[in-house]
């Protein structure tokens, strides 16, 4: 295909979610719910903490009953009750008393701190205290983490831990989710041999099937693994009908150049389907191809490797987000500074796998080729480098894709 052909990665993001289908809506008991993406805006029902409560073990007292307190003038306070997590005082707490109070406890009406247990003695009833305690101190107060009403869940936000322990402080035993997209993930090639299976001469296992599989469960969507299907018009268009007859989408990697055996564009066309696009203009992965078949898309990638993981970053990921409920964006980028060097020219848009970390980004010394996939293992992001860019060097300033 000609360069003048291919379209930019976010033209071709824009053309497969205008494609997409988004999903329908379930309803799931809170812990089925981990792993969705949250199909409603969430609002607190109720403040969290749910009543002021003590931070700490130790003594709740009027802080103006301390105010002369030290080591020289000790206070003494009788305590008049004893609260525990769970319990709840019976009365306000009268000036010049103490009540013994533990992590969790309700702070009895009346008391304006919580004094560390550490800090203070004790001779049977009596609480000795050697220092003067701020007002409001050592105490968590209703509503301090959510306020009533709060918006604290956004739709579109995906549920992980944080997310579904907040939800079960609310109460919350169920929730509305977007079902999770399922795609159809096969590798193509008369080449290729399932894991498990003896390595013939001329043969390789197949990793982009259980990669990208992998990448999908990662993202929160359901991969559907299809055995390898060798360069065989017929098989190929079977397999890819009968595989989104289960699926929302399907992701295929190889065949899908200008090879006498990329037969991927060809099958496409005679199932009937709509490319959307045949090439981007990036490197690696410039064969790329997107299609509509029977309102489902079809995405096909390069067999090479790191050529299929990048690609998939950069195209596959942004849908399946999107077929998940989730804002299509886009992934998340920042700016970093080069700690090594890159020696090619980039006549392309060039997404080069790096690590990140703090603010400084670093390309791996090893093989970059698109069909290596070791030096990728070890890496967070890829720079992403324009077209027309010379060789990079140290101290540059350089954009960044997070994966």
């Amino acid at each position: 295909m000609a360069h003048k052909d291919r379209i930019t990665i976010e033209q071709a993001v824009s053309l497969l979610i205008e494609h997409a289908v988004t999903k329908e809506t379930v309803t799931l008991p809170l812990l089925e719910a981990a792993g969705f993406v949250c199909a409603e805006d969430v609002k607190a029902k109720i403040p969290q903490p749910p009543f002021d409560r003590s931070a700490m073990d130790g003594y709740a007292v009027h802080s103006a009953d301390l105010e002369n307190a030290s080591k020289e003038t000790s206070v003494f306070l009788p305590v008049s009750d004893y609260l525990y997590a769970g319990s709840a005082p019976d009365t306000a707490l009268a000036p010049g008393h103490a009540v013994r109070i533990m992590t969790g406890a309700p702070i009895p009406f009346g008391a304006d701190c919580v004094i560390p247990q550490e800090i203070t003695g004790c001779d049977k009833n009596i609480a000795v205290f050697y220092q003067p305690q701020a007002g409001r101190s050592n105490i968590c107060f209703q509503g301090e983490d959510i306020a009533a009403g709060t918006l604290f869940i956004s739709r579109g936000t995906r549920l992980q831990a944080a997310q579904i322990g907040l939800l079960a402080s609310q109460g919350i035993s169920q929730l509305c989710v977007f079902r999770k997209p399922k795609a159809a993930v096969m590798s193509t090639g008369d080449e290729l041999v399932p894991m498990g299976a003896p390595l013939l001469p001329g043969k390789i296992y197949d990793c982009n099937q259980p990669m990208i599989s992998t990448r999908l469960m990662e993202l929160g969507a359901q991969p559907f693994p299809v055995a390898p299907a060798a360069d065989q018009m017929d098989l190929l268009c079977n397999r890819i009908s009968e595989a989104l007859t289960h699926c929302d989408m399907i992701i295929t990697t190889g065949g899908v150049s200008v090879g006498q055996k990329d037969l991927l564009p060809e099958a496409v066309q005679q199932l009937g389907g709509k490319i959307l696009f045949h090439g981007i203009a990036v490197k690696p992965g410039s064969p790329a191809l997107a299609a509509v078949y029977q309102e489902k898309l079809i995405l096909c990638l390069s067999g090479n490797p790191f050529a299929a993981a990048a690609t998939f970053e950069l195209l596959g990921r942004p849908v399946i987000n999107f077929m998940g409920g989730r804002i299509p964006s886009f992934p998340a980028q920042c700016n970093a500074v080069l700690c090594s060097s890159f020696s090619k020219d980039s006549k392309i848009r060039r997404f080069v796998r790096a690590y990140l970390s703090g603010g400084k980004v670093s390309i791996p010394d090893a093989c970059h080729s698109s069909g290596a996939l070791r030096s990728f293992a070890d890496c967070n992001c890829l720079i992403d480098i324009p077209a027309g860019s010379p060789p990079l060097h140290p101290g540059e300033t350089v954009r960044v894709i997070l994966l």
